[in-house]
């Protein structure tokens, strides 16, 4: 038998030079964070309890044992044979992949690691040596070859967590060597395979160019790489070998563990350890551990006791992790949250509030939601549950109905609001819009709502917030960012109706800002007469859908709804320039004049609305959606009061708003 080992493609020179850019798609978390989220998130994707009718949970295990007690070199060569010289052709890569490090521990300390697994998953499914997509191989039950043979697209389909093809990065972005092997049992055919992958960049030995993918496996007469299959006897004592020397413990059932050698654990921002993997998983995954579909061990490995985080120990665990004083993630907020999640989980059906998302963008004492009642439970500090009905429409698709559930309760202890929002089994954890509204608030949207494949599209590849605008969406999607902008600030939607009693609209909201003078009403008649006498027919009027106001001041202006909107509008565009004696101003206006956003902005306040943050725009326009029609308003301040500001301000229809086209 060939002894399997590394190898790197060889590269013609017809080929393009580049470099694997996965990293910059996660450079916004904390390695510990990015571990966590995406191999739990790979995890529960692949979870038996999804296909088949077992109430199987994922158990998901993180072992840092073999960085304390280290692979003895002797036995780790026949892991790494054939890595070294390729390491040794990259001597110019800095910390991010520290191969002199990963090298000089090998020959001199033996090998550290850590271990990621997992169990009650159906492990890496599908034909190993499929080379391409396949009509014939769905991808749902083709793990292997998107796991190993893919990067930058992916085969999940619209009930996953994941949708980019690149959560499999962490695993070499763990390593000093940026280098995993990956051991699997499947369900289909309880066979176990095991091969490696390594991603570098790009270098040459000896004059030779290679690619930046190499792998540890067995290899085909024209080098394709094959995974070693635990049935063939020549390859059955590296198997058992390799799951005895790193101390896998869940293979003797479906799943797949992960080896990563030479893990980050120098300096004090890229160190992995338990405190702050713990944190990670408490945050990012408490929904699923709650409702007893994961449960997540840590071991460190120094002789402490694991640290097994289940729906029963998820509180005690609390005391490990490395959680910030105060705050969202500080051990009391986990505690509400905790005993809020497992009060909407028993929620009877019978006392959800079955709404319409336009309800709750226009909740009123006269609408069809008994709004004073609401508040009265509200302010009485009960938990308030909602079901929220909503649409969404793929392009070429029909209309499907969806729903999510939106819970509320109000907590004077708290500074400012803590809200959640989650996906699938996944929370979507860098949403933060309630500002200084005392109250918590869980949003939740199951895995297999329509809602959540278009939700899903709209996030970025580290799966941490909503985005109305992304590519993904506008062009799988109708009528989308509106839908997306609704649904992730239906809380503060609804929280801003309920701590606003009717009988006590701020209709002044904006005087402590600015003060203004309404302009005279205007008459409805020219007020001359025609070149033969008579006097002039009166001009017919338009109703105005926006007001604008000069301040006092003289540096600013306020828009407001006219006082006549019958209908007033979902959303609207504002643009801003200084007037030009000729032309259009809108086109004389220049960056180095003012900027609605960003750095240097001018001083934006609105109320009853919110301002689309995620659209594209000039520096002198800006997106914004109306909630509140009673006490919108949005004020600008921060001109040049030597010059005179042209304001257009213009309802989008709602197809021009869903479709981002304005």
């Amino acid at each position: 038998m060939a002894e399997p080992q590394w190898r790197f493609r060889k590269m013609t020179r017809a080929e393009m030079n580049q470099d694997p850019m996965q990293r910059e798609f996660f450079e916004g978390e904390a390695i510990n964070t990015r571990l966590v989220r995406e191999s739990i998130q790979n995890s529960l994707d692949a979870a038996i309890a999804r296909t088949t009718d077992a109430n199987v949970p994922v158990r998901v295990r993180f072992s840092l044992a073999g960085i304390h007690k280290p692979l003895q070199t002797h036995i780790a060569t026949k892991y790494f044979r054939g890595i070294a010289a390729h390491l040794n052709a990259l001597p110019e890569l800095d910390d991010a992949i520290g191969v002199l490090a990963a090298r000089n521990n090998l020959a001199q300390k033996g090998v550290p690691f850590i271990v990621v697994e997992d169990a009650g998953t159906v492990g890496l499914e599908g034909d190993w040596e499929q080379d391409k997509d396949s009509e014939s191989q769905p991808a749902d039950n083709n793990h292997f070859y998107w796991f190993f043979r893919n990067v930058g697209r992916s085969g999940k389909g619209d009930a996953d967590n994941g949708s980019w093809g690149l959560g499999k990065w962490v695993f070499p972005d763990a390593s000093h060597a940026s280098a995993y092997i990956a051991v699997t049992r499947r369900h289909s055919d309880d066979e176990t395979l095991l091969m490696g992958q390594s991603v570098l960049k790009q270098h040459a030995i000896d004059g030779q160019h290679y690619a930046p993918y190499g792998y540890f496996a067995t290899f085909a007469a024209d080098g394709f790489q094959l995974p070693l299959i635990h049935s063939n006897r020549e390859h059955t004592a590296i198997t058992d070998g390799c799951i005895q020397d790193f101390g896998l413990q869940y293979r003797g059932e479906p799943g797949l563990s992960v080896i990563i050698p030479f893990p980050r654990i120098d300096g004090e921002e890229m160190r992995i350890e338990t405190s702050k993997m713990l944190a990670a998983v408490v945050h990012n995954y408490f929904y699923p551990i709650i409702s007893r579909r994961l449960e997540v061990t840590l071991d460190e490995g120094d002789g402490s006791p694991p640290i097994e985080i289940t729906a029963d120990t998820i509180q005690d665990a609390l005391d490990e992790a490395n959680l910030e004083e105060s705050g969202e993630r500080s051990p009391e907020a986990y505690r509400s949250l905790f005993r809020m999640t497992r009060q909407c989980l028993q929620l009877p059906k019978r006392e959800y509030i079955d709404v319409h998302i336009r309800d709750i963008a226009n909740m009123g004492d006269e609408g069809r939601l008994n709004i004073a009642n609401l508040r009265r439970k509200y302010n009485a500090y009960e938990l308030l549950a909602f079901r929220v009905s909503t649409d969404v429409q793929r392009k070429n698709g029909a209309r499907e109905k969806s729903e999510f559930r939106l819970y509320v309760q109000r907590d004077d202890s708290l500074t400012e609001g803590h809200d959640y929002y989650v996906r699938g089994t996944l929370s979507i954890s860098d949403m933060n819009f309630l500002g200084q509204i005392r109250a918590r608030t869980l949003l939740v949207v199951d895995d297999n709502e329509p809602l959540a494949a278009m939700l899903r599209d709209s996030e970025p590849p580290a799966h941490t917030s909503w985005r109305p605008q992304t590519p993904r969406v506008t062009e799988h999607w109708i009528a989308a960012p509106r839908r997306i902008a609704n649904v992730r600030r239906a809380p503060l939607t609804l929280l801003r109706a309920l701590n606003t009693p009717a009988d006590s609209i701020q209709k002044d909201a904006f005087a402590d800002i600015f003060s203004y003078n309404p302009p005279p009403s205007q008459s409805n008649t020219r007020g001359g007469r025609s070149r033969n006498g008579g006097a002039l027919p009166p001009i017919p009027q338009t109703p105005r859908t926006f007001e604008v106001h000069d301040t006092q001041a003289g540096a600013g202006f306020l828009v407001r709804l006219a006082s006549a909107v019958a209908d007033p509008p979902e959303c609207a565009r504002l643009q801003v320039a200084y007037d030009a004696p000729r032309g259009n101003p809108l086109a004389r206006y220049q960056p180095t004049d003012f900027r609605l956003r960003g750095n240097g902005a001018l001083s934006v306040n609105i109320e009853g609305g919110s301002i689309d943050t995620d659209r594209e725009t000039k520096g002198n326009e800006m997106y914004f959606y109306i909630h509140d029609p009673k006490r919108f308003g949005i004020a600008v301040q921060g001109f040049d009061r030597n010059r005179d500001v042209y304001v257009r301000v213009e309802p989008i229809a709602a197809t021009e708003a869903d479709d981002g086209s304005a």
